[in-house]
């Protein structure tokens, strides 16, 4: 039995890096991890260990101004060394317990509007990358879950009417996972604030290689390494699929948007 644990990456917004209401991130995906059902109680204590070696000064204030235990203190950034040390130490967690990171996710066409399409479709195609998985697993242990970070409750019903309708329409068929997924809070599950930690890495590596910011190139030479270890291949594809626009419809889809 797999947990898979999700968490999202970039915005599900309409991407235009000229317009501040829609600059927030030119990608969008799920992403996460997904280990043996046995090895979720010592993740989870390796997971707590980690925050409390790295961010102490941090939860110790936690504690005094807000009574809030170490088990929900979230750190929700990367913008640093102890950051990206922070994130490496999460990953090799990751390894030390057998698991393998996941993420599905695209980037978006400048200027595109959004809607719940594209998270409900994310969801579904990662769903069926799960499903993959799971069968190249056998039958023995081949069986898994997926828990992923709520939203809204309005925004969650959306997402779960997707996710459902799927496990019964897939032309191929599910047979490993055993349940819709799971909404819970964060703050309630170290499995769900570890995929927020990677998939913020990932968001990060990816969003370097569709535009090469400059100040991201140190920061994704350090974690890509560290995600591609922990990636497997699933048929003809990778268990981190994040699908970029070629540079070239990127650029002619940037002039169509200038010129009105």
């Amino acid at each position: 039995m797999y947990v898979l644990y999700l968490d999202e990456f970039g915005h599900d917004g309409a991407w235009d890096p000229t317009d501040a209401r829609h600059a927030h991130h030119p990608l969008f995906g799920l992403a996460g991890f997904a280990i043996p059902g046995d090895r979720c109680r010592p993740f989870d204590r390796q997971f707590l260990h980690l925050k409390r070696v790295f961010f102490a000064k941090e939860i110790e204030r936690a504690k005094l101004v807000d009574g809030l235990r170490a088990e929900r203190f979230e750190h929700k950034e990367l913008a640093n060394r102890r950051d990206v040390r922070f994130t490496i130490a999460v990953l090799r967690a990751v390894e030390d317990n057998e698991g393998v990171v996941f993420a599905f996710g695209r980037e978006k066409p400048t200027g595109r509007a959004s809607d719940t399409r594209l998270y409900g479709q994310t969801m579904q195609g990662l769903m069926r990358t799960f499903e993959r998985f799971l069968r190249q697993k056998g039958r023995n242990i081949g069986r898994g879950v997926v828990v992923i970070d709520r939203r809204t409750e309005s925004r969650d019903v959306d997402l779960l009417g997707w996710a459902q309708s799927h496990l019964y329409s897939w032309d191929g068929g599910f047979e490993r996972i055993v349940e819709t997924p799971l909404l819970v809070r964060s703050e309630w599950y170290h499995g769900v604030q570890a995929a927020d930690v990677i998939a913020r890495a990932i968001g990060r590596v990816y969003r370097y290689e569709a535009l090469k910011e400059p100040r991201f190139s140190g920061m994704a030479a350090k974690l890509r390494p560290e995600i591609e270890r922990l990636t497997t291949a699933i048929g003809n594809r990778r268990s981190v699929f994040v699908k970029l626009l070629p540079r070239i419809e990127q650029r002619l889809v940037d002039r169509a948007a200038e010129e009105g």
